[in-house]
């Protein structure tokens, strides 16, 4: 196995999320499990990988990562903070807001306390997501004065 130091690992995980920022699934998800592969006992790279998922709408499999990831690191606060918002996604409200409430007791100063905050602000707020698990598919508007191809033979 290569040793990695934790900086370089860091920066890894960095280039994963620049990937994932700029919707680069493909190549976020590879750089995740190239992470996970040379830092097992990191529950980083799992929580990014459950992110990769969530992004496409496979809220059932983030959740099975972010599972994985409380494996690793039962503490994690990154993990609960993503799996209380994948389980808000999934219908199961209740579970995801004590999660959310847990996370923002435990890391009230820090990332993970702060997203916490800002999803259960939103949930007090009367946010809902919309269909859960359902892909979005974009619906395409011709234009008014849009000209239409031609299909009938010049013959």
């Amino acid at each position: 196995m290569i040793e990695l130091d934790r900086y370089n690992l860091a920066v890894m995980v960095e280039a994963g999320f620049v990937y994932l920022g700029m919707q680069r699934l493909k190549e976020a998800k590879q750089v995740f499990e190239g992470v996970r592969a040379l830092a097992p006992d990191n529950d980083i790279p799992i929580v990014a990988l459950g992110n990769v998922e969530f992004c496409q709408g496979e809220v059932q499999k983030a959740i099975r990562y972010y599972r994985e990831a409380l494996k690793v690191s039962e503490d994690s606060a990154f993990a609960k903070v993503y799996l209380g918002e994948a389980l808000f996604f999934d219908g199961k409200r209740d579970e995801a807001i004590a999660l959310l409430k847990e996370v923002k007791k435990a890391d009230a100063r820090g990332a993970a306390g702060g997203f916490a905050i800002a999803l259960l602000d939103a949930i007090d707020d009367g946010f809902e997501p919309k269909i859960v698990g359902e892909k979005k598919t974009k619906k395409v508007k011709k234009a008014p004065n849009a000209k239409t191809k031609n299909t009938k033979s010049r013959h």
